[in-house]
């Protein structure tokens, strides 16, 4: 029920309806924990390889469960990364077995990232091709978030997490 409230939140949902124009679906929610002291960095990438779809009618809420800062891995931007649209990423190692996608970490730097501290229950939104990343967890405490993607309804989904699940209308 906790959960039902979170995704369907009217004033996220009237918010997220601006920015995309249009009604507004869940997508899917994932839950991200980064374990104490072996929470591994996450390299450079945007998501829609994970779920790709036809456009960029499409944003990731993060519900922070955890203050998140620099020892913990918070999430970082690339700066105006979203405006660039879909850039390949990296889909195999070296010896041609897949890998988790990322962008090539000579051309894209977590130290060219603007850090997004943030605060237990804060939200934070970005576009599906905004270029992000995070450092390692130091502390010795796990970090927490919640990620929520809610799309246009009308905006195809063609590989990827959730595909050929139905959503929840939320706006």
């Amino acid at each position: 029920a906790a959960w039902m409230q979170a995704v369907t939140n009217q004033k996220l949902a009237t918010a997220l309806a601006e920015l995309l124009e249009s009604s507004v679906e869940l997508h899917h929610t994932t839950m991200h924990i980064k374990p104490p002291q072996t929470g591994h960095p996450f390299p450079m990438h945007q998501d829609y390889p994970f779920y790709e779809h036809e456009s960029g009618r499409y944003i990731d809420a993060l519900v922070h469960l955890d203050d998140t800062f620099h020892e913990n891995g918070e999430i970082r931007f690339m700066a105006g990364s979203h405006k660039e649209g879909k850039i390949p990423h990296v889909l195999q190692n070296a010896d041609g077995t897949p890998c988790t996608p990322h962008l090539d970490p000579s051309e894209y730097k977590l130290e060219d990232t603007v850090p997004v501290p943030a605060k237990r229950g804060d939200v934070v939104l970005f576009h599906l091709f905004c270029i992000h990343g995070s450092y390692i967890n130091q502390t010795k405490d796990p970090r927490r978030m919640v990620r929520m993607g809610y799309r246009d309804p009308h905006n195809d989904q063609w590989t990827g997490q959730s595909q050929g699940r139905p959503g929840l209308i939320v706006h």
